[in-house]
This record gives C-alpha cells, structure tokens and sequence, in this order.
C-alpha cells in the first residue's frame, strides 16, 4: 500500500509542486464575504451560549494502567491564557466518564478562556491518551472531492468490526473547494499534499504526529493515513507568526459574511507524543483557539474544519449500533444515526479503544 505511493510523495517534495498560493498582502483588507481558504455556507449561528456548566466531579471507576511508560494521565493542570478573562475551574483537566469512555482513563476534558480582553469567547479541550485508544480516519461519501478514488473506497461509516470499540467521533478538515488541502487514507490519495499544509499524519504503529508537511518527509514510509490543514497554528511549540495579523493573514478562514469570531476546532499534540489535544472554540478567532491550545501543552497544532454546521465532537455508547451520549458542548449540529448507520458526506477521525498489547510509539 505504502509502496504505490511513496515514489510519488518523494516527487512532490522534489519539485515543491504542490500547489502553493502565492503570498498574501499583508496589507490588504478582508473581504466581507470569503476568506482564503474561502469558509463554507453555513446557517445563521445561534445566539451566543451561557458560560459552559462546570464538569461533574462525580467519583470515577477505577482505570486501567496504561500500556507504557510516559507521562501521567489526565495532564495537570495548566494556566489560561489570560488571568483577566480566566473563569473558576479554568485549566483543569477532569475524566470523561460517559458512555463508552466511562472506565477507559483516556479522556479528559478542559475549559479555558482564551480571549485577552472579551470573556465570552471559550474552548473546550478533549485530552486523548493515546496509549490506550486508537485514532483513525474516514473519507466522506462526498468531502473531500477526488477524481481518483471509487466511491467504494469512501464509506463515510465507521468501519463495523470497529463499532465495538468506538468511543468517539469529531470532525475532519476543510471542503476541497477551500483549499485542496491534501488527504490519504490507507494508501488512498484523495487530495494530493500541499508543501504549506499542516499535516495530521496517522502512521502504521499506531501514534500520531501534526506537523507541516516537509517535515514528515522521514517518515514517509511509515505514514498509512492523513488529512492536511491550513498551515499549522503551532509548531515546534511556537505560534504561527501570522496569526498576530489574523485580519490580514486570512490563512484560517471565516464565515460566509466574512465574522472571525466563529466556531472553531483543532488538533495537537503534547511534545512527549503521547496525549493528543481536540478543541472545540466557541466564539473564537483562529489566534484564539491556538493560544488555548499552546496553554494546555500543545508542542504542534492544526485547525480542522470552522462553522457551527460542521463541527462536532459526538461521545458513543456500547448499544448496538451505538449511539451518542453527549456532544461534549450545547447546540451541535448532527444526525443521530450518522457515522455508524448512516454515511456521512464529509470526513472525520474516530477513537476506539486499542486492542490489548497493542501500544503506540510515542
């Protein structure tokens, strides 16, 4: 599987052909109606939420022991962004214990406000400890467009020998009409990379890594999937330069009308490789969302799709087929059957428990 595509990977980082855009001006004005890449339609955002409830702090079941040495799990807690707009309980991370994450030890959750002035703005992080789950990918029926996969090949299902072992599904990246930001899944090529893309690459021992792409060039042989982003919004454990200059940079997208200020996710990883980060940002500008990140440890982070319409991080439970227990925030958008009976048209990451003895490589 890896050999087919691994010629063809080396030759576009050989010739840098993979579709760069030319810089931006910096000093031009946002456009009232795209972004680059250009935001999907979206319908029009509820009214802004209450500050979220705080989590329960119920006892928790006994966890297993994860299934190699690393650092602890859940991570301690961390300072907020901004001591002026942090709220009671900012920072902490506290066990998911619903549905079937309830008894795995392998989530948990955090808030945090992130915004240096307004305190409305928030995010919600999800923890994963990936030595006890796995992270897996799946192309939608429709999203992202390719000419060179079958429709067979896009199921936009969670596969059934995996629903057992489901534990949760969120939202994978960008519609290829903004952007053409790259993806593959086993072997294959949906998009082809682009050299300027944040790459959440998924390699065949199971761990994961978020980095641009020319960076990943050593592990090429190892890589079964991936899905690229906007360039990375952390990276070497720094911000990205231009996210100071959001309104100019325009890299992160916007909603339809041309708001900033809108529903956002990402995903990252702690340095030690272990502990992967979602985030799921209510309010929030990419700089936001990425300072949310960085404070709870992210080494390396990439935005994956914006929009209260396409964003989502849905927790299962163990019926059969399973069914959703919680979307971790208020007011998300979703079909209840969907990912598990009915086939979703745009592409998205599942968790399921690892298989015992199966540990990944930090």
């Amino acid at each position: 599987m890896v050999r087919r595509f691994f010629p063809w990977f080396l030759s576009i980082l050989a010739c840098g052909c993979g579709g760069t855009p030319p810089p931006l001006d910096p000093a031009a004005p946002p456009p009232r109606s795209t972004a680059i890449p250009a935001a999907p339609p979206v319908m029009a955002p509820p009214p802004k939420p209450a500050e979220p409830s705080p989590p329960e702090t119920a006892a928790a079941p006994k966890v297993p022991a994860p299934t190699n040495s690393g650092p602890p799990f859940p991570p301690p807690a961390f300072p907020p962004p901004h001591a002026r707009t942090a709220k009671p309980g900012d920072g902490v991370f506290t066990r998911i214990e619903e549905g079937a994450a309830r008894g795995t030890g392998a989530l948990a959750r955090a808030t945090v406000h992130p915004h240096r002035i307004k305190p409305h703005p928030s995010v919600v992080l999800v923890a994963i400890d990936l030595r006890r789950v796995d992270l897996r990918l799946v192309a939608g029926t429709e999203e992202p467009t390719s000419t060179g996969v079958s429709k067979d090949r896009r199921p936009g299902l969670v596969p059934a020998a995996d629903l057992p072992s489901l534990i949760a599904v969120f939202n994978g990246g960008f519609m290829a009409k903004h952007g053409q930001w790259g993806m593959m899944v086993d072997g294959d090529v949906f998009l082809a990379p682009r050299e300027d893309g944040c790459t959440v690459a998924l390699l065949g021992d199971g761990s994961v890594r978020v980095a641009s792409f020319p960076a990943l060039a050593p592990l090429t042989a190892e890589i079964r999937s991936y899905r690229q982003t906007p360039p990375c919004l952390i990276e070497g454990g720094a911000l990205h330069p231009r996210l100071s200059a959001e309104d100019t940079a325009r890299l992160w997208g916007a909603a339809e009308g041309g708001d900033r200020e809108i529903r956002r996710t990402a995903i990252g990883l702690h340095e030690d490789g272990t502990t992967l980060l979602f985030a799921i940002g209510e309010w929030v500008w990419a700089r936001d969302l990425a300072a949310a990140m960085k404070s709870a440890g992210a080494a390396s982070a990439a935005e994956l799709d914006i929009n209260w319409s396409y964003t989502r991080f849905l927790l299962y439970d163990h019926s059969t087929p399973p069914a959703v227990v919680s979307t971790l925030i208020e007011k998300v958008e979703y079909t209840k059957t969907g990912y598990v009976s009915k086939p979703a048209p745009r592409d998205f990451f599942y968790l399921k428990k690892k298989q015992s003895g199966a540990p990944a490589r930090p």
